[in-house]
């Protein structure tokens, strides 16, 4: 038979009393370990949207300099026709405005001239798709705004348990005195 106090470990109430788990980690550094993990997840992605609105303020700075460059070289009259001109992106490279908006995929009429109907046309497409992008734009920052508040929040979650963790020590070390 086996009595219940064969089982008696006398040092196994130790390492319980500062949380210490089996693996040898107290609690509280197991879930600091944690939050810092999720601090470093919640920093990467803010740093990926911050480079991706970046990235979408260069272009919406390109579309906005390649509609000023239409409505400047905008024909006054229907039976003439007119370069659609070029521009200075972002990156300082000179851009023509027809083969920028082709390869950005912002519909353009014709070839490398237009008349003034194809040229309201082009700023009509060039007008909808810098709405669509600030449109996004304003979707990513409250997403943004989303991240750097879980992010704020898990960094105060650290402060408080490390602050709890520190009174109980206090606690316990003022009451072994």
């Amino acid at each position: 038979m086996i009595s219940s106090t064969s089982l008696y470990e006398p040092y196994a109430s130790a390492n319980s009393v500062g949380n210490v788990l089996p693996g040898g980690l107290p609690l509280c550094a197991i879930m600091m370990l944690v939050l810092m993990e999720r601090h470093e997840i919640h920093q990467n992605q803010l740093l990926s949207e911050y480079h991706d609105m970046q990235a979408r303020n260069s272009f919406l700075k390109d579309m906005n300099k390649a509609l000023a460059a239409l409505r400047a070289n905008r024909p006054t009259d229907e039976k003439t026709a007119k370069d659609y001109g070029t521009f200075v992106d972002s990156q300082g490279t000179t851009q023509d405005v027809f083969d920028w908006m082709r390869q950005k995929g912002i519909p353009i009429d014709g070839d490398k001239r237009g008349v003034q109907s194809q040229f309201d046309a082009a700023i009509n497409d060039l007008k909808a798709s810098i709405d669509n992008s600030n449109s996004e734009g304003q979707m990513a920052l409250i997403y943004l705004q989303g991240l750097l508040d879980k992010l704020n929040h898990v960094a105060e979650l650290m402060s408080n348990l490390l602050s709890k963790d520190q009174k109980i020590k206090e606690i316990i070390i003022g009451n072994s005195r």
